[in-house]
């Protein structure tokens, strides 16, 4: 392989650090969350609860179930643990979430007899350190990567050794298994019958394109054939532009919710070129009427101030939120670099 990247994936962290500090949880159907879940934990997952569910909803699926108060500083704490002991490992990581991260091991590796021996022993070290299980995917990029961390869950590892093995792979499972394939865009995709990965190959990338848009069309067709360039973003600003807005009265209609995602949109945009400045990442926060507050992003591979392709991975994240009324709906730009120094860059 040219590239070995890795996926570490958390196994239900918030739960399984309380289940880990209150013993009597375990085995019980458990989750972390306020008004929404945040996580379930395995045995509540049997009864079809999951994250972002409402905990209302949550409770007539499983009346015993468990509540535990979200406990961030805690969890942020212990992510933090995590995350110095993946450092230890190599510097090129990219923390996408407090439980998961990408980290290039493409030099490391060599070090080790086989991929399996170096994917569990960096199980066995975080494990020691915390006493919690991580899911492990190796591939060729970081799709495969992460595609395969979520194969033998929970504490299990899966490897991808080719491009050729991880299209094998994806082709015969559910359209749904492509990340960023949502609901909206999944029924699209199913009312023109696809159903499964390999039900896109026989199209070409501009008719994919043509049909479901530039952003969408590039993402099914590079996804099907596991083709993925991004890099890891190890060295990546931290800072971002954009907008938030507080509403008064709850957004609960698709067409109040998508006017204010144009508006503030368009208010990001323009500060965005206004700054001269080109994005690779596109971040969603919404806050739902309940209290519950969530944020989605999405890091494209290279950066672009492109109006369509940023709006299209709006949508896109948007598509994977719940629909319930918003109190407060934020769009931001990540990412950034100023357009000039990346115009420079290509010479």
């Amino acid at each position: 392989m040219d590239r070995i990247i890795m996926h570490y994936d958390m196994d239900c962290f918030y739960a399984s650090i309380e289940i880990r500090d209150n013993p009597k949880y375990r085995g019980l159907p458990l989750v972390v969350g306020g008004g929404v879940v945040t996580t379930a934990s395995y045995e509540a997952r049997k009864y079809g609860i999951h994250s972002a569910m409402s905990v209302f909803e949550a409770k007539k699926l499983c009346p015993n179930l468990l509540v535990i108060p979200v406990d961030k500083d805690k969890y942020i704490k212990i992510s933090q643990q995590i995350q110095r002991l993946v450092l230890k490992v190599t510097e090129k990581v990219e923390f996408i979430a407090l439980d998961e991260g990408y980290v290039d091991i493409t030099d490391i590796a060599k070090k080790y007899d086989s991929l399996d021996k170096f994917a569990k022993k960096f199980q066995e070290r975080i494990k020691h350190h915390t006493n919690l299980t991580c899911s492990v995917g190796i591939g060729i990029n970081k799709l495969s990567a992460k595609i395969g961390s979520g194969i033998n869950k929970p504490g299990g590892r899966y490897i991808f050794n080719s491009q050729m093995e991880f299209a094998t792979y994806i082709g015969p499972k559910d359209i749904k298994i492509v990340q960023g394939v949502g609901k909206k865009l999944r029924e699209l995709l199913n009312r023109d019958e696809i159903y499964k990965v390999e039900d896109l190959l026989p199209y070409t990338f501009q008719e994919l394109v043509n049909r479901y848009g530039k952003s969408r069309g590039e993402l099914l067709y590079l996804s099907c054939r596991g083709i993925d360039y991004s890099e890891i973003e190890y060295k990546r600003e931290i800072h971002s532009i954009g907008n938030e807005n507080t509403y008064r009265y709850p957004l609960d209609s698709d067409g109040n919710i998508q006017k204010e995602l144009n508006d503030i949109f368009e208010y990001s945009y323009q500060r965005l070129l206004k700054k001269e400045l080109i994005s690779k990442t596109i971040i969603l926060k919404v806050k739902y009427s309940d209290g519950s507050l969530i944020t989605r992003s999405k890091t494209l591979s290279r950066p672009t101030d492109d109006k369509i392709i940023l709006f299209e991975n709006l949508e896109l994240l948007l598509e994977e939120i719940e629909e319930k009324p918003i109190k407060l709906l934020g769009i931001s730009f990540g990412n950034l670099i100023k357009k000039s120094i990346r115009q420079l860059s290509f010479f």
